[in-house]
């Protein structure tokens, strides 16, 4: 195995420092940058294929195109046109809830993941509705015929085996975890809080909070807030909770889809991810707004058997999305270039 962390490092850092801008341009360079070697290496080592991630994989493709080496693209997140759109859509209803309109992803990495796509063989994602944000007539064309989805896993080590919950018997745990800005819909979680007691349902947020503190101000009395925490106590914080909240607008899948359901922890969810619920369950969002938020809440609050139900199937369910059932997926791919 050979690494190249490049600029990686550097990028990291600034993210943790919440330099966000500068975080971003270290990410533009070292994507460019890691093309050098891994393009060295592939003339050294002659490969069947080489497996690429988004805004990573433009110089490598092309070499590898020339060298007559197939190309799959791991494409991580939707078409960033379309997310463009959809950021547009949230900003014109909350704008409060944006620091500035820097969120946008620029016209260059828009077209760097279209040349991407012509230069792919075949490309990946993490689930329906991310095809079809590759597939929307708006965006620049994607062979449907490349597109194939392949759901990821979370890491068993983080997220061992767990037992099915019982029924909640106090205020229902609600919790959020991840970036927690517009895209992921945290600008709904905390509007219908804002309007639920504590003695129905308490609320923590875990995760980088990517809106203005001013805003968040006016909400905070009713969250516990945990900006930064290790990765293992990410599993303990959800088997403290009762239900997860994932309203996202925008996604590629949702890893942290796969952690609640390995964890038994019941889900609230958009269908803009990987969706993890049976269509019909009253969890699982018709849209992404604040009424049908609300109405997802409420059905929980007001028959707690709900989330114990769904403890169990989920815990079923979670492993379709373990290491080993992923890996598979992948050995197929591969078998399949």
């Amino acid at each position: 195995m050979e690494t190249f962390a490049g600029l990686e490092w550097a990028m990291r850092i600034a993210a943790r420092l919440r330099i966000r801008r500068f975080a971003r341009r270290l990410q533009r360079s070292s994507n460019t940058a890691f093309a050098a070697p891994v393009s060295r290496l592939i003339k050294q080592k002659p490969v069947r294929a080489v497996w690429g991630y988004d805004q990573s994989s433009l110089e490598v493709f092309g070499l590898a195109r020339e060298l007559g080496i197939k190309t799959i693209l791991d494409r991580t997140i939707g078409h960033p046109a379309v997310y463009n759109r959809i950021l547009d859509e949230i900003h014109e209803q909350y704008p409060e809830f944006f620091d500035s309109a820097s969120d946008k992803i620029s016209q260059e990495a828009i077209d760097r993941s279209d040349q991407e796509h012509q230069l792919a063989d075949t490309i990946l994602v993490g689930s329906s509705f991310c095809a079809e944000t590759l597939l929307d007539p708006s965006v620049s064309a994607v062979q449907p015929a490349k597109v194939k989805v392949v759901p990821y896993c979370y890491d068993e080590v983080f997220f061992p085996p767990a037992e099915p919950r019982a029924r909640p018997k106090g205020p229902i745990r609600f919790l959020f975890t991840g970036l927690a800005g517009p895209r992921k819909g945290i600008h709904l979680i905390l509007k219908v809080f804002q309007s639920i007691p504590p003695t129905a349902a308490t609320l923590t947020i875990v995760g980088d909070l990517q809106i203005p503190s001013k805003t968040f101000a006016k909400y905070a009395d009713r969250v516990e807030l945990r900006q930064t925490v290790a990765r293992p106590d990410v599993a303990r914080i959800m088997a403290d909770s009762d239900c997860l909240l994932f309203p996202t607008y925008f996604e590629g899948a949702g890893i942290v889809l796969y952690e609640a359901l390995a964890s038994g922890l019941s889900i609230i969810q958009s269908k803009h991810a990987d969706v993890v619920l049976p269509p019909d369950s009253e969890l699982l969002m018709k849209d992404v707004t604040e009424d049908e938020l609300r109405r997802c809440v409420m059905s929980a609050i007001e028959n707690p058997r709900l989330l114990e139900q769904q403890s169990l199937a989920g815990l079923t369910k979670a492993q379709m999305f373990s290491y080993s059932a992923y890996r598979t997926r992948v050995l197929e791919v591969a078998r399949s270039v």
